[in-house]
């Protein structure tokens, strides 16, 4: 028997394909003639299958994972199935929509894909008032650093993500966003700011899981209930260098404490290397709660054509462990053509499994 909460998953996910429909409603019909209509523009791996005719576009990215972390069974799983839709509306909207099949299969000798998760990651509509300024109404991924805007998997150095990026926030917000870019001393500025109230407007499934790293405890959740924040990110020296700064103010749904985030991030390219770090620091005004702070430094150097030697050493205390957790990373990441990336690495922590578990990452995910 369905629950709930089951129920009213499906309700919403109907909503999203509805949704879509009615977009998709708002194009021009297609004459008998005019056989060419829904022509696609010419494919490229990486960049979606684009209709110019309808203003949509579909892609996604698929990626296939294999985990041997201590205290683990060695897995080999799909690990996510995201669906992008993108339907421009008008000269001015945008609707945007990302559907995911989270460990739609998982082998670990026998299938487990009845423990798969459809979820809503992302559905929202843009209205771009001018050249430097965007509304958005939805859900989105939180503008807090820089890893949580582009988490898919091809897009990132490593199959891990770090703790500072999703231990003291929640990963996505449903609410209002105006966002864009404004010159400053001849240099562009970034800009976000946003209201979230997942309380009444939540997408989805509550799943901002704390430690998302295969192996971690994942009991602990991070979903808003109601935030206010904000991001400015700076590009220097040709956008070779950007510093970031971002702050929340928010509650979460369970417990329901109030917090406050300062966090900061940078990022520079070079010809031998990238180099980025975060760092986040969490704070509440009630009694007792412990302070959440740490951050990451991530270095990635070519070696050979798309061959990349990646490190990453981080530090992150949080309010479920009494000491300091401690990761080092050290991997390799090939992208042997644009849209498919290879990923292998290592992660050893201070025998922190609950947290941080050491041992073997792969990945191999395609970006379509």
């Amino acid at each position: 028997m369905s629950t709930h909460s089951e129920l009213t998953m499906r309700r919403r996910i109907l909503t999203v394909l509805l949704m879509l429909a009615g977009a998709l409603g708002c194009s021009e019909p297609a004459s008998a003639a005019d056989g060419g209509s829904w022509q696609p523009a010419p494919y490229t791996l990486g960049q979606g299958l684009y209709f110019p005719r309808q203003g949509l576009r579909i892609g996604g990215y698929t990626n296939l994972q294999y985990y041997d972390v201590q205290g683990r069974p060695s897995t080999l799983r799909f690990r996510d199935t995201s669906l992008f839709i993108t339907k421009d509306i008008g000269t001015r909207w945008q609707l945007f929509s990302e559907v995911d099949a989270g460990d739609s299969l998982s082998l670990r000798g026998h299938s487990n894909a009845e423990r798969s998760e459809l979820d809503i990651e992302r559905l929202y509509l843009d209205y771009h008032a001018g050249q430097a300024i965007t509304f958005r109404f939805g859900k989105f991924l939180t503008p807090v650093g820089q890893w949580n805007l582009i988490h898919a998997d091809p897009l990132t150095w490593t199959v891990s993500r770090p703790l500072s990026t999703s231990a003291a926030f929640a990963r996505h917000a449903s609410g209002v966003m105006a966002f864009g870019t404004v010159p400053l001393h001849g240099h562009d500025l970034d800009y976000w700011v946003f209201a979230d109230d997942s309380k009444n407007l939540g997408i989805g499934r509550e799943q901002d899981r704390a430690f998302s790293s295969f192996g971690a405890d994942g009991s602990t959740r991070n979903n808003f209930r109601q935030a206010l924040g904000g991001r400015l990110l700076y590009h220097m020296l040709d956008d070779r260098l950007s510093v970031g700064i971002s702050y929340l103010d928010y509650t979460l749904q369970s417990p329901q404490q109030k917090f406050r985030l300062v966090g900061m991030d940078f990022g520079w390219s070079a010809r031998y290397v990238n180099l980025t770090g975060e760092a986040v620091h969490r704070t509440s005004p009630d009694a007792g709660v412990p302070t959440q702070q740490g951050g990451f430094l991530e270095a990635a150097v070519p070696l050979w054509r798309q061959l990349y030697l990646v490190g990453r050493y981080e530090r992150y205390r949080t309010s479920v462990s009494a000491r300091v957790t401690t990761l080092r990373t050290f991997g390799l990441n090939y992208r042997p053509v644009p849209g498919i990336v290879l990923k292998i690495e290592h992660s050893e922590g201070n025998r922190d499994a609950q947290l941080a578990p050491t041992g073997w990452l792969a990945s191999a995910a395609v970006l379509f």
